[in-house]
């Protein structure tokens, strides 16, 4: 079946789902983040934070016999190479989970295990999402505000069956909808339908989606109001976007809608079907731009309660390079036997299908709307750089490639000293129903250099539910 073939070759490819959207690795900034996330993290989050002014914040005052405990902000931060991944699944437990994205422990199924393994999967599925940061930097002054300046790559996917994709993904021609057998020129044994049917008829409400993308962000935020009881402070950042993988297809409703627009280096094969918008090479060329704006605001009041609302990813991306759509059509002939193991990502390398069943169509170009959505929080101070609050994210534009569900956190930070802050919450809405963000940071050399390590879901590895894998780390994070 040549529509789950370039599905999973493209997955396999990137070999990297959307518990959240990808704002940033967010080491150290899981729960929260619109609030007080500031230096060049807040260019992905909420710009307006580009205009806090540093100061030094004060845990406890000096005495004649010890040294008080002060944290000094600087004007100058510099960030490169964070990196966060996560994986998550309302489909499989966690230990399958693992044997899918490690890629150990595989294991081969029996055709009773493969008939479960369809039942997980019918309705479900698995989604990711990567992202990298290459580099971030950023000036805050207490007289014009701040800018910050970033490069990072976000990679995101969903994969979702319906119960016949499912079933076809793991048992193959030994699926019931095969109900003849026959070989082909090559002697190879074929599994046929007599009564075959369209895919947008055997596939409805399934959805896979995946987009890896590149921005170029530069972000200006300012304080524009400020009393004695009342702090207010505004930002935007503008970035440019190169596209290096597009595949957004969905079934739904009696109908088919798939695009693709893929770098050579992936070497993906179409066919006998061509392009105008061929892109010739074998290298990561860019096969898509576009352009985006975030919005934000932040106010605080009496040093007690702040409230932060930003708008984020407003734009799109036009894909001009090898772009294809898919044709709906029959789906008839079939040689695998399906999945053998979890290890999706290998396994869907081996479908295959016979007779070109699947079309692709070449286009000059399709556009694709980023994934806005909106992030709002509201927290209350218990103490200094202590805080407790809510926090949601909509999505505006909900099947756009890499659009998060909509989810809300509940949680707090908590500064023990100036050199260890930890967070963390209760997140609620996800693919996998409930998570548990949790990060840790530590300042070294007077908050000079700062490491973060966190993870979207420790519940995971505590309680029996569904399963995120996630983890965020950040080693070269300077302040001067």
């Amino acid at each position: 079946m040549k529509c789950v073939v370039a599905v999973g070759l493209l997955i396999a490819s990137v070999t990297m789902a959307q518990v959240e959207s990808s704002d940033a690795p967010r080491t150290g900034d899981v729960v929260l983040a619109p609030l007080f996330v500031s230096d060049y993290r807040a260019v992905w989050v909420n710009p307006a934070n580009l205009g806090f002014i540093p100061h030094t914040i004060t845990f406890s005052l000096g005495s004649p016999m010890e040294y008080g405990q002060y944290y000094q902000q600087r004007h100058w931060s510099l960030g490169i190479g964070e990196f966060g991944a996560n994986f998550a699944s309302d489909a499989i437990p966690l230990a399958q989970l693992s044997t899918l994205v490690l890629r150990v422990g595989r294991q081969q199924l029996s055709f009773d295990e493969k008939h479960r393994a369809a039942e997980q999967f019918s309705g479900r599925g698995i989604s990711f999402n990567l992202d990298v940061q290459l580099l971030g930097a950023a000036y805050q002054s207490a007289s014009w505000g701040g800018i910050g300046f970033g490069i990072r790559d976000r990679i995101s996917g969903e994969f979702r069956l319906n119960s016949m994709l499912a079933r076809i993904a793991f048992l193959g021609r030994l699926d019931w909808y095969f109900d003849s057998v026959g070989t082909n020129w090559r002697g190879d044994t074929v599994g046929y339908a007599r009564h075959p049917q369209y895919y947008s008829q055997l596939f409805d409400s399934s959805r896979i989606a995946a987009t890896w993308l590149r921005d170029y962000s530069l972000a200006y935020g300012k304080q524009i109001v400020v009393t004695r009881q009342f702090r207010m402070y505004t930002g935007v950042t503008v970035r440019l976007i190169e596209g290096y993988l597009l595949l957004d297809g969905t079934v739904e409703r009696g109908s088919l809608t798939a695009y693709s627009a893929i770098s050579p280096m992936f070497g993906v094969n179409y066919g006998k079907a061509t392009t105008p918008s061929l892109r010739a090479g074998t290298g990561l060329v860019p096969v898509g731009s576009g352009f985006g704006v975030d919005v934000g605001t932040n106010i605080e009041i009496s040093d007690t309660w702040c409230a932060a609302l930003s708008i984020l990813d407003i734009g799109s991306v036009m894909w001009d390079g090898n772009v294809f759509a898919a044709q709906d059509t029959l789906l008839n002939g079939l040689i695998t036997t399906g999945f053998s193991s979890f290890d999706l990502f290998a396994e869907a390398q081996n479908i295959t299908g016979e007779g070109g069943y699947f079309k692709w169509a070449g286009l000059r170009n399709v556009r694709t709307q980023l994934p806005m959505r909106l992030r709002v929080a509201v927290a209350h101070s218990i103490g200094t750089e202590r805080d407790i609050g809510i926090e949601a994210t909509v999505p505006l534009y909900p099947m756009a490639p890499g659009a998060p569900p909509l989810f809300v956190t509940i949680g707090g930070r908590y500064w023990f000293n100036p050199a260890f802050v930890i967070s963390g919450g209760v997140r609620l809405g996800t693919i996998t129903g409930w998570a548990m963000p949790v990060a840790i940071q530590i300042s070294l050399m007077d908050g000079r250099w700062e490491m973060g390590i966190s993870t979207q879901d420790l519940a995971s590895l505590i309680f029996p539910k569904h399963p995120v894998l996630s983890a965020a780390l950040a080693l070269f994070r300077f302040h001067f």
